[in-house]
């Protein structure tokens, strides 16, 4: 079996910061009963969203079938042509060698297990026509990397974590501020280089985090709260604080995932927003901070139960765009005095995702589990992800 794979990881997540997409090289060390593998983030690109295509995406949901579909469609186009470029702008490298395009698509429904009305509703759509890219780009595309754990019973989410396992183990836990803020750990890090050691690793999502603080932003004309300093100049507001706290999600236990629905129906209404009120918004700002590095503190030490006792620093690894909110890093030091908080490069903080969705699609195309049954709450693990071939992949026979 191969040893060395290329694959660009495309990534859309809900903060709407816009694509992401890094070319990403993976080379599998095998040694005596255990696989480790090493990564290189060879070239990296953040395409932002305008304010029509952040307006479509963050409607989607709202869409007649006929409207979602159209709109899939203009944003696969959208996709191809910013690969295309990608492509073409890299004339030092020679991207015969990639072995696929791994696409997270962009998340419009995700509603894997929730119950409504009694109803198990038990489906998650990420938009993305897989057949159509890998056509039109002339590489093989894996993507819709979900259906098969959510067929399995499964959260769908998250899928990082595997990643974590294979390319961040020297961290206790990795921690990805995005619009969710979720994290991994392994609960028997000294036998993570066993046969099996894969189902030591869970994860899940916390709270929201950049999803609400840019929904707050937006009233006072920024499209996201840079270094938190919006809510340096606001304060805590106790009973919102509360109220955020008192949530019925973060007495679940894990595994649990988050959604925009989630979020749309249980915290917006308690962030009661007068838009004309500046001093509410940033007071809400500062308040949402507070909560979400709270519930990520909280939930870290009732992992580590011991943490107050403990005599070496624990490592966690912090990622995404909240790792640039300096209020919500500062939050978080003091909750974790216990803790080292460790922010990746700024490559590692914008593409991590992108990096460890290329690694599934390698895994995927290994035929090698990517999907973590102790992660997700599925029966089993899995390999989950639809293969699409270029054109030139497809054998010919004159003899049919």
């Amino acid at each position: 079996m191969k040893k060395t794979y290329y694959s660009i990881g495309l990534m859309s997540g809900t903060s709407l910061d816009g694509l992401d997409i890094a070319l990403c090289k993976f080379e599998n060390q095998i040694k005596e009963n255990s696989s480790s593998w090493k990564y290189e983030i060879i070239k990296t690109e953040c395409v932002e969203y305008n304010k029509k295509w952040k307006e479509k995406l963050q409607n989607a949901h709202l869409l007649s079938a006929f409207e979602l579909k159209k709109i899939e469609t203009e944003w696969t186009d959208f996709l191809i042509k910013k690969i295309n470029k990608f492509v073409s702008q890299s004339k030092e490298i020679d991207f015969s060698f990639l072995n696929c395009i791994s696409s997270h698509g962009h998340t419009i429904f995700h509603q894997p297990s929730a119950k409504n009305n009694g109803k198990e509703l038990g489906f998650t759509f990420q938009m993305g026509n897989g057949a159509m890219l890998a056509a039109q780009t002339g590489f093989n595309v894996v993507c819709d990397f979900r259906q098969t754990d959510v067929a399995l019973g499964g959260q769908g989410a998250p899928l990082v974590p595997i990643g974590d396992e294979f390319l961040f183990s020297d961290y206790d836990f990795c921690l990805n501020l995005g619009g969710i803020a979720n994290i991994s750990f392994n609960k028997n890090k000294s036998k993570e280089n066993k046969k099996g050691a894969i189902n030591s690793r869970f994860a899940f999502d916390i709270c929201p985090c950049n999803m609400v603080l840019n929904y707050l932003s937006k009233p006072l004309g920024f499209e996201y709260d840079e270094g938190g300093k919006l809510a340096k100049e606001g304060k805590i507001d106790k009973m919102v604080l509360q109220k955020l706290n008192n949530l019925d999600f973060y007495n679940q236990n894990y595994p649990k995932s988050l959604g925009r629905e989630w979020v749309e129906k249980y915290v917006f209404p308690l962030l009661k927003l007068d838009k004309s009120n500046e001093s509410i918004i940033k007071d809400l700002l500062h308040t949402c901070t507070y909560h979400s590095a709270f519930q990520i503190a909280e939930s870290i030490k009732k992992v580590e139960l011991n943490l107050s006792k403990i005599t070496t620093k624990r490592k966690l690894l912090v990622t995404g765009g909240g790792a640039y909110n300096d209020l919500l890093i500062h939050y978080l030091k003091n909750f974790l005095p216990k803790i080292e908080i460790v922010t990746g490069d700024k490559i590692l903080i914008s593409y991590k995702e992108a990096l460890i969705f290329a690694f599934l699609g390698v895994l995927r195309l290994r035929k090698e589990i990517n999907t973590l049954s102790s992660v997700t709450g599925a029966i089993k693990n899995s390999c989950g992800g639809s293969i699409y071939l270029a054109e030139s992949s497809c054998v010919t026979s004159s003899k049919l």
